[in-house]
């Protein structure tokens, strides 16, 4: 007999107990995925992982993007050099990278400035001539703004300014990505 109790934190917690005659077993999950199990299919969750997919170049030299589980797209590429992985995002207008992925990408300087951004005004400098590696694609002289809100020092977002040198294609459950000659 499987008992599932549901502690109230976040993440959701919950805890089986595995009752027999000789011991009890108290086994604790923590559900990552905002699923709702229940009894033994929460102990088959826990051992059974989603396949994902990653992202690959078709015979059409469409570069295909899964979708990802939260609902965004991902591209593993670089910036001058350095291993990022952009989140695709066509709601900006440049490229945004965080303070800390510029100093690991090599980028010394910049011009400051002011964006607008989904959490409002916040200060940037927009860095000039840096390579892009997006997928299969290599992409030169590509003005990058960084973005100087501590909180976003990790942030990498493949914004208009490049997406633009590209066709692009959305299914339900993909995005593809053609370069434009």
């Amino acid at each position: 007999m499987i008992l599932c109790k549901i502690a109230l934190a976040i993440p959701l917690l919950f805890t089986v107990l595995s009752a027999s005659a000789q011991q009890q077993k108290v086994i604790n999950y923590v559900i990552v995925d905002g699923g709702k199990y229940k009894g033994e299919e929460l102990k088959w969750a826990a051992s059974h992982p989603n396949p994902t997919t990653t992202p690959y170049l078709d015979k059409s030299n469409w570069y295909v993007l899964p979708r990802s589980a939260d609902n965004h797209y991902y591209v593993p590429g670089s910036i001058n050099g350095h291993p990022v992985i952009f989140m695709v995002d066509t709601g900006a207008t440049v490229t945004a990278i965080g303070a800390r992925i510029a100093r690991n990408a090599g980028i010394r300087a910049g011009e400051s400035g002011q964006a607008m951004t989904a959490n409002g005004v916040g200060a940037y400098a927009k860095s000039e001539g840096n390579y892009l590696q997006v997928g299969p694609f290599t992409l030169s002289d590509v003005p990058v703004g960084v973005v100087l809100n501590q909180a976003s020092a990790d942030m990498v977002l493949l914004g208009m300014d490049v997406l633009k040198k590209f066709r692009i294609f959305q299914g339900q459950d993909s995005m593809q990505l053609q370069r434009i000659n």
